[in-house]
């Protein structure tokens, strides 16, 4: 349809997208939403006009209208998928719409509208087959398809006569589960932003909208919580069931029949309870949906209590324009870019309202102005600067040590996000391009400096790894850096960057990507650090650098 979309026809494909919302049929749902993000899809470059976006928002709407359960999970899918500042915001009101209509919070909304997908209380589906018969499992990140025999043996892959007898059924059960997936993804997301905003639930409504959903449970029971009762009682722990939970020593304790359940945050943690949890995750091997025993944390720092109302933490910083505002946008930011007709505006900023709290987080940029855009009229890159936040009732400026410590560290960890994924400094062809050898030394200071949050998480977590490793004979870990033996030479990466120095001169090694499948196999506690991924893989093809074959880093190795 939106191949042949034009200003002639528009109002009429609205009218009929607008027709398919009030039939209520929930399974128009899925070709709404990729018509949707069809028609704000640019023409004429990455930064051209959309095909139509009034038909995006009208298909948005009409998902909205359907008013069916799986409403709501496909405009998630569909927020997740488009980066139009336009379309979110009718998504967005889509939701809230959908909300209001039932008396709740976006948030209430939300997590009582999560699908179950026909499955039961453990999170599992079972499919009678020709032969045998197919499992769908859901854990505490993914789902999966699994093949059980006459025997109820489970098995790596289906018979050839089951694939073709049970054909039909088969691809039905694949869709499933791909329906399953796009739940899970939603649901780590919703979880993951539960973080930043101190809710508190019922021992009940926790036990009906969280632990005991088939696919929210599997997700609930890697997680840590904190149960509370008015006469001042706490509990932590990982739920093991209704009535009990798991602390962080492996206690087995009872959850008090009348708490008040809220999702843990190590921000409200000493540090000791902090390390603890960590350890304990780490010996029983459990992957949490979302980084939670091992998040960053900022705390206010002295040069911050001087500055009183703005943060220079994140100051300086060359970053990627485009690459930072699609992550912001993913973070519920809402980025004012810089551009070269924006005559007179000499920054850039995002903002993100903490709604609940009633502050507004401001983080600004500069362009970098003699870097002229090329394909969009963005500049390319920007300077970061301040950190700011405002009361959203009077726009006033807010002094650092009133803000609230949790949003707080969920505000900075957000602007750490931008500027360690999209720095020039995290490129490593970055000198090898030939890119404006000004920002040389800003590269090898972020590349080689000190280590961010993110990256002393990294060393806890590797401090606990490196030892299980089977090269954990030619590892150690240093203060910045993972140091490993190879046979041609010593290397040490950068525990920030994931950046390669070697022995004897400290010459730089450029590896651009290295998966070495061992580092894959490796338990990890969390799945969302694709850096600390790359050091582990590094690690073991360095490890054995007499076997690497790829030239383009055997002549690095052995120039002298």
């Amino acid at each position: 349809m939106t191949r042949y979309a034009t200003a002639g026809n528009e109002a009429f494909l609205c009218g009929v997208v607008a027709i398919a919302g009030l039939l209520g049929d929930p399974g128009l749902l899925p070709q709404l939403r990729r018509l949707a993000s069809k028609s704000v899809t640019v023409i004429g470059g990455q930064f051209g006009n959309p095909r139509s976006l009034r038909l995006a928002n009208a298909s948005a709407q009409a998902m909205a209208d359907i008013g069916a359960p799986a409403s709501i999970t496909e405009l998630l899918a569909l927020e997740r998928s488009v980066r139009h500042g336009t379309l979110l915001k009718q998504i967005r009101k889509a939701i809230d719409a959908l909300a209001a209509a039932q008396g709740m919070t976006r948030e209430e909304l939300l997590e009582r509208a999560v699908e179950t997908h026909d499955l039961d209380k453990d999170g599992e589906r079972r499919v009678s087959l020709s032969r045998g018969s197919a499992l769908i499992v859901v854990d505490g990140r993914t789902a999966s398809l699994v093949y059980v025999d006459e025997n109820q043996t489970p098995r790596k892959s289906v018979p050839a006569d089951v694939k073709q007898t049970d054909a039909e059924t088969l691809a039905a059960i694949r869709g499933d589960l791909k329906a399953i997936r796009k739940t899970i993804a939603g649901e780590r997301l919703r979880l993951d932003g539960l973080m930043s905003l101190d809710r508190r639930w019922p021992l009940d409504d926790w036990r009906t909208w969280y632990l005991d959903h088939p696919i929210t449970g599997r997700l609930t029971r890697t997680l840590v919580w904190a149960f509370s009762t008015p006469q001042g009682d706490s509990v932590v722990g990982i739920p093991r069931d209704a009535a009990t939970a798991i602390t962080s020593s492996g206690l087995q304790v009872a959850i008090p029949l009348d708490a008040e359940v809220r999702l843990w945050h190590p921000i409200h943690a000493t540090a000791d309870e902090v390390r603890s949890w960590r350890a304990q995750l780490l010996e029983q091997q459990v992957v949490q949906p979302l980084k939670q025993a091992f998040r960053e944390l900022y705390v206010l720092t002295p040069a911050e209590e001087q500055t009183r109302v703005y943060s220079n933490r994140f100051a300086s910083h060359i970053f990627g324009q485009v690459q930072a505002r699609a992550l912001m946008k993913g973070r519920g930011w809402t980025p004012v870019a810089v551009a070269w007709w924006d005559d007179g505006i000499d920054h850039g900023v995002a903002r993100r309202t903490f709604a609940t709290a009633g502050i507004r987080a401001e983080f600004f940029f500069d362009p970098i102005l003699d870097h002229q855009p090329t394909a969009s009229d963005l500049y390319p890159y920007c300077t970061s600067d301040q950190v700011r936040f405002v009361d959203i009732h009077s726009d006033d400026s807010i002094e650092l040590a009133d803000v609230p410590p949790l949003i707080l560290t969920e505000a900075m960890r957000d602007v750490d996000l931008f500027v360690g994924v999209t720095s020039i400094g995290a490129d490593p062809e970055w000198l090898d391009r030939g890119a404006d050898h000004r920002f040389e030394a800003y590269w090898h200071t972020y590349g080689f400096g000190e280590l961010s949050a993110a990256g002393e998480i990294r060393r806890d977590v590797l401090e606990q790894l490196v030892p299980r490793l089977a090269i954990a004979d030619r590892c150690e870990l240093e203060d910045r850096y993972l140091k490993v033996r190879g046979d041609l030479r010593t290397y040490r990466i950068h525990l920030g960057s994931g950046n390669i120095l070697m022995s004897p001169n400290d010459q730089y090694l450029c590896i651009v990507a290295a998966r070495d499948p061992r580092a894959g196999k490796l338990f990890l506690p969390f799945d969302d650090d694709p850096v600390l991924s790359l050091v582990l893989s590094k690690a073991f093809l360095l490890a054995n650098d007499t076997g690497i074959k790829d030239t383009t880093i055997t002549a690095q190795i052995n120039r002298h």
